[in-house]
């Protein structure tokens, strides 16, 4: 059986590296199945680091910044070749652009702006399941 293709968002990244089901969600991910991620969404994770300056330490985001590189490292970077003008947070849309281009089965967000797509705007999109960390680790096998 082929290995399920995922895309991970930022928020879900960053949030396991605090625990729960973030966490668990990917770890599953980063074992079961086939990560993908563009230019975009690693550029969001590098900024991201630089976002929480006023939160941690020099030393807690170089730490940070290692542990987004180990990660992307199991994942597979594309270059995605559409753009997909769906979800109401423009950002998002990379999330989206690359599920297409690898037709991943899951998109992993614990972001509104990217759970609430209506159903007939993903039509490119008809075998992607948008969810949440928990319904991953709990509801796919």
């Amino acid at each position: 059986m082929a290995l399920l293709k995922v895309v991970l968002d930022a928020n879900v990244i960053v949030s396991a590296i605090f625990g729960g089901y973030p966490r668990k969600a990917l770890l599953k991910a980063l074992t079961e199945c086939k990560l993908y991620y563009n230019e975009d969404i690693e550029q969001e994770l590098n900024l991201l680091t630089d976002e929480l300056r006023h939160k941690l330490t020099p030393k807690e985001r170089k730490e940070f910044k290692n542990i987004i590189k180990e990660i992307l490292s199991f994942g597979e970077k594309v270059q995605t070749t559409r753009k997909l003008p769906i979800s109401r947070d423009t950002k998002d849309n990379s999330y989206l652009e690359t599920c297409l281009e690898v037709e991943a089965d899951f998109l992993i967000t614990g972001d509104r702006d990217l759970l609430e797509i209506p159903k007939e705007k993903l039509e490119d999109l008809s075998n992607l399941k948008i969810i949440k960390p928990r319904q991953f680790v709990e509801d796919v096998s």
